[in-house]
């Protein structure tokens, strides 16, 4: 008898020390997860400087182009595009919302997975700037590329990407999520996360990104959503492709044609490692400090 009650406390206790564990691994993983959501949006540290007088130059120079970038988080492209069509009312009301601090939500986008989007404004918060609860982008081009931070899978920030194959009618091709193949979406839900940076191939012209955006919808569309191609690309450079993952469909997309966008050359190509490409430049950016690229 004294043998078997000694079994059944060594069982008690194997049992109360697993669940002890398993309490402990939630309670990690969700710390974890909590100190992730302070990350949603980069709101800058220093002041909002009046922009009068550099949107008064006929030509600007470079400190000019960093102050809007830094006041407005538009890229250089941008800036010349708005100047161009005498639109100086953009740069202020991009200067407002880029110091503001968004109302942001929380929400599954897989059972381990969640990302971030901007909340409707409440009514004593609208017309302050405007009714868009989120960040209206001003000068996509086919080609361009969409970057947000705001997926995490825990604590680990492993973020989105998308290629714009439309930018006219507001399309891109996306590899969203597990179990779902890649498809054609809308650029309009990227204006709702609270961070995104539009990125552009530096010094080709239009027409080639548009063939390298066309090129993505023969080769990458309806693809299973899979890991395996960037380690097996590695070894069988030449394997024909059977599954992708958001990143991975950016960056094969260019690669196809000679651009390689992977920053770092590791066995799985990241949202980060191509947002850091130094082929790109920054079209527009929001949420994110200028100064991480």
């Amino acid at each position: 008898m004294g043998s078997l009650q000694k079994k059944h406390k060594a069982a008690f206790l194997t049992a109360g020390i697993a669940c002890v564990l398993v309490l402990m691994a939630i309670l990690i993983l969700a710390l974890w997860k909590h100190s992730a959501e302070s990350k949603a949006h980069w709101v800058p540290g220093y002041a909002q400087t009046n922009l009068a007088a550099v949107l008064s130059k006929s030509k600007l120079g470079e400190e000019d182009y960093s102050l809007l970038l830094h006041q407005t988080g538009l890229g250089r492209g941008t800036v010349d595009t708005l100047r161009a069509k005498g639109d100086a009312e953009a740069f202020y009301r991009m200067q407002e919302i880029f110091f503001e601090s968004p109302q942001i939500s929380c929400s599954h986008n897989t059972l381990i997975s969640w990302e971030e989007k901007v909340e409707e404004k409440t009514e004593d918060k609208k017309d302050e700037v405007s009714d868009f609860p989120g960040h209206k982008l001003l000068a996509l081009e086919t080609g361009d590329i969409l970057i947000t931070p705001c997926s995490h899978t825990f604590g680990w920030r492993n973020g989105h990407a998308a290629i714009v194959i439309d930018a006219a009618n507001g399309l891109t091709l996306e590899s969203v999520v597990l179990g779902e193949n890649s498809s054609i979406q809308e650029v309009e839900k990227w204006e709702y996360f609270p961070s995104v940076v539009v990125l552009r191939l530096k010094g080709v012209a239009l027409i080639e990104r548009e063939r390298i955006a066309q090129g993505a919808v023969l080769s990458m569309s309806d693809m299973p959503y899979g890991f395996s191609e960037d380690i097996l690309e590695h070894v069988i450079p030449e394997k024909r492709i059977t599954n992708t993952h958001c990143s991975h469909l950016v960056w094969k997309a260019y690669e196809n044609y000679g651009y390689n966008l992977d920053s770092d050359g590791g066995i799985v190509v990241t949202p980060s490692d191509i947002a850091h490409s130094s082929l790109l430049e920054i079209v527009e950016i929001y949420g994110i400090d200028p100064d991480s690229f």
